[in-house]
């Protein structure tokens, strides 16, 4: 009972979707344009850098919340915290009133990592970060946070569930972000450093 309840607290929270209000108070549809989901990066580059900060903030929220919320709801339900965090990032991908088509759960993934383990986040990003910055993809630094973090947590748990648990949704956004692979090979979508200097010279359309 507990685990189920704990997916449905996840879930729920997860597929809250910012992006989506804030780009139909503007009248544009984030599934439609740009990357083509209602993510925090589609919401940068079509939505301009405040609503974006907004969509990254909550976004990434969703994932911290639900697995306090999840942990003070069961605390004897010891996977009661990374069972609602991996539910709250299939809600951000699979949002039930969205035809399933969300974004693609980066931000709340590290919401998930930061309430589990603050070191464990700041070593994730560092590496996240620099393998962004060699290979001048965006998102390498999702690959290489959903990748790791299963392990990295399995680590500190040697919890083979919560293992289980955190690779189904770690291997959805891994999935989510291999479009981009191909946006990025033909110049559909700026890398790294041409994003970076958008930011830097205060250009609010990430695609001009």
């Amino acid at each position: 009972m507990e685990f189920a309840l704990c997916l449905v607290v996840g879930y729920l929270l997860g597929s809250i979707s910012p992006s989506y209000f804030l780009s139909k108070g503007k009248g544009i549809d984030l599934k439609n344009v740009g990357q083509k989901n209602l993510g925090t990066t589609n919401a940068f580059m079509m939505l301009g850098k405040a609503s974006g900060i907004i969509v990254m903030v909550t976004d990434f929220m969703k994932g911290f919340l639900a697995v306090k919320i999840a942990q003070l709801l069961f605390p004897e339900f010891g996977i009661a915290g990374i069972t609602a965090g991996a539910a709250a990032i299939l809600g951000h991908i699979f949002p039930f009133y969205l035809k399933f088509r969300g974004g693609k759960g980066l931000a709340t993934l590290g919401g998930v990592i930061l309430s589990t383990d603050v070191r464990g986040f700041l070593f994730l990003a560092v590496i996240g970060i620099a393998v962004m910055l060699i290979s001048d993809w965006g998102c390498a630094a999702s690959f290489s946070t959903a990748i790791l973090y299963p392990f990295f947590y399995f680590m500190k748990s040697h919890s083979y569930i919560s293992l289980v648990i955190l690779e189904l949704a770690c291997i959805c956004v891994i999935v989510k972000h291999c479009v981009n692979i191909p946006r990025l090979k033909e110049g559909k979508e700026p890398s790294v450093r041409a994003a970076v200097r958008k930011v830097l010279s205060g250009a609010e359309d990430f695609n001009s």
